[in-house]
């Protein structure tokens, strides 16, 4: 298969189990890309629309952040022969989320905290 920038973000295994785990964790499993997903827009606008206005702006800004760790982690295995790994992109999701948190990223922030089951 040609690796598209369709197929890379939503069409192949891995981004699909980046997606699966990402929205599993906020409670948002029914958006994750299903295996005849093959256009990452449509996906992305079909996501948006699913949920309430106040979380899309924040969700938009999720799927632009997996979107982007993923996209360079397939670099890193590409030019610097690396093994692909899960762990290490949700791990890049995880810190660079926060950052973008910490520099004003309120509509990402909003969608985590109230999505997140809060621990008690």
């Amino acid at each position: 298969m040609d690796e598209t920038i369709n197929h890379l973000l939503v069409g192949c295994v891995f981004a699909w189990q980046v997606w699966t785990l990402v929205l599993q964790q906020l409670g948002l499993l029914q958006l994750a890309p299903q295996p005849t997903v093959t256009h990452f827009l449509g996906w992305w606008r079909r996501s948006t629309a699913a949920i309430p206005k106040e979380a899309r702006k924040g969700l938009n800004s999720l799927i632009i952040l997996v979107s982007w760790e993923i996209w360079k982690h397939r670099n890193i295995c590409v030019f610097d022969n690396k093994r692909p790994s899960v762990q290490e992109v949700l791990r890049a999701i995880n810190a660079e989320g926060g950052l973008w948190c910490s520099a004003e990223a309120s509509k990402l922030q909003e969608l985590v905290f109230r999505l997140l089951p809060s621990r008690a």
